[in-house]
């Protein structure tokens, strides 16, 4: 793994912690289906990717860095229904998004790999540039997927495009989220290692700084919520969701979302609804459980899953944590 400069490197050292302790919370989700922890351990056994049929029908959370390479689980519920061996994320800022077509991106080391819902065979690579990929966002309003990778660099794929157009962001870059409109923004360490985020306007070949109201944290997961762009961060507890309000170059705090019972550092999150997903853990180490809290209230988690179906905790580390919509119709 390459590193464009040392901004990046501290990045590194201090999310390859991904410690989480203490975790409280009603709706603990420990034990699972007898017939399911059967089914996962042969399918470790023979080493392969699995999927229960009755998956399809559900949503689903993309869990990066355990169950041989993503846990996937129902959602709610937090049932271990399959896994995708081989896309582990390779590297420790990767991430993993999704669409709204339910389709997943998974970053494993110079590539994303694209799933459909409950599929465990890629669709879709898209080769990044050179190494490191990391946070992605699809844009809902164009389809295309846009990837940080190797410090500062950002590559966008156009539907269709196997080519990537690629963007300096002025930042050591960590993660990126589009907005309804299209605009891209990306967080990461700017000059003097300080936080920063920057935007590339739906249209635009530049990305341009953006000044923020008030401190938001370390840089962490960048995502829509539905009404704004949001900004988690990722140091030291306590863990602040911040709603930003973007004008032009200027971006206002306009609300905050506290996660409490995280004692060192976050994984990427994911916010559907009125919900955010976070992988947590519960002494210290690495992330090696799922926790949900409400959203925007936050607070303490209303579930955690700690029992991943047979899968031995000591070889999770979760990157962090997508959600899957299942199609309804199908």
């Amino acid at each position: 793994m390459k590193f464009s400069d040392m901004g990046r490197l501290v990045t590194l050292m201090t999310t390859v912690t991904l410690a989480f302790t203490g975790c409280g919370g009603a709706g603990t989700t420990s034990a699972v289906p007898l017939g399911a922890t059967t089914q996962s351990r042969a399918h470790q056994a023979s080493g392969k990717s699995w999927m229960l049929l009755e998956a399809k029908s559900e949503d689903l959370i993309y869990a990066v860095g355990g169950c041989g390479g993503t846990c996937i689980l129902s959602y709610p519920g937090g049932k271990v229904v399959g896994a995708i061996t081989g896309y582990d994320g390779g590297a420790y800022f990767s991430a993993d998004c999704s669409d709204a077509n339910g389709n997943v991106y998974i970053a494993n080391n110079d590539e994303v790999a694209e799933f459909a819902h409950a599929g465990t065979t890629p669709i879709a690579t898209f080769a990044v540039p050179e190494d490191s990929a990391g946070g992605c966002s699809v844009d809902p309003v164009t389809g295309s997927l846009a990837v940080v990778y190797e410090g500062s660099l950002v590559a966008v794929f156009k539907p269709g495009s196997g080519e990537p157009v690629t963007y300096e962001s002025g930042l050591n870059a960590t993660f990126c989220g589009y907005d309804n409109a299209g605009n891209l923004f990306v967080d990461g360490l700017a000059s003097g290692l300080q936080p920063g985020l920057a935007e590339l306007p739906k249209g635009g070949n530049t990305f341009i700084a953006v000044s923020i109201s008030q401190s938001v944290g370390e840089p962490g997961q960048v995502q829509w919520d539905g009404k704004y762009i949001t900004y988690e961060s990722g140091g030291f507890p306590p863990v602040i969701v911040s709603q930003l309000e973007v004008y032009g170059s200027q971006a206002t705090v306009v609300g905050t979302t506290t996660l409490q019972g995280i004692r060192r550092f976050p994984s990427q999150s994911w916010i559907y609804k009125d919900a955010i997903i976070v992988p947590y853990s519960s002494l210290h180490g690495y992330a090696r459980n799922i926790g949900i809290w409400k959203y925007p209230e936050g607070g303490k988690p209303s579930k955690k899953v700690t029992r991943f179906a047979g899968y031995s905790k000591k070889n999770i580390g979760f990157y962090g944590a997508t959600l899957s919509v299942a199609n309804k119709n199908d």
